[in-house]
């Protein structure tokens, strides 16, 4: 009687440690994945492409209008007839080994003719991202 509770104790510790595997992975990538970070940084306000496509129709909206609808430009050239309006939007992750940035910078041209009026204007997106090992050293 005692070997048959010793062999049926022992299948009972097998059993257990098979059932406790699954638990310590699970832990294990929880663990993991809470040192995980994910941080969006904004600058400049977004101005979306239907705003855009409503407010500036080209040889007919004012420089005044432009000024009315979006505020100050974010840059002018040549004595205000160009307005420049950018925004970006910088993400970065950051997992245990491995840190990702991205980095969206939009920006909206507006050329004006000699009288005031919009004479054509572009929205440009670009997107720049960089990737890299968190023990890894930069180089200029």
């Amino acid at each position: 009687m005692y070997k048959i509770f010793a062999h049926s104790h022992k299948g009972t510790i097998m059993n257990t440690k098979r059932h406790l595997y699954p638990l310590f992975v699970l832990c294990t990538l929880l663990l993991l994945i809470s040192a995980c970070g994910y941080t969006t940084i904004k600058h400049g306000v977004s101005i979306s492409d239907d705003r855009i496509a409503r407010s500036i129709i080209d040889g007919k909206t004012t420089k005044q209008e432009v000024l009315l609808e979006f505020g100050a430009p974010t840059k002018t050239v040549d004595n205000e007839k160009m307005f420049f309006y950018e925004w970006t939007e910088e993400s970065e992750m950051k997992i245990p080994l491995y840190k990702g940035k991205t980095t969206y910078i939009n920006q909206l041209s507006i050329v004006f003719d000699e009288s005031g009026v919009v004479k054509n204007h572009r929205i440009s997106e670009i997107a720049a991202g960089s990737q890299r090992s968190i023990g890894e050293t930069q180089t200029p």
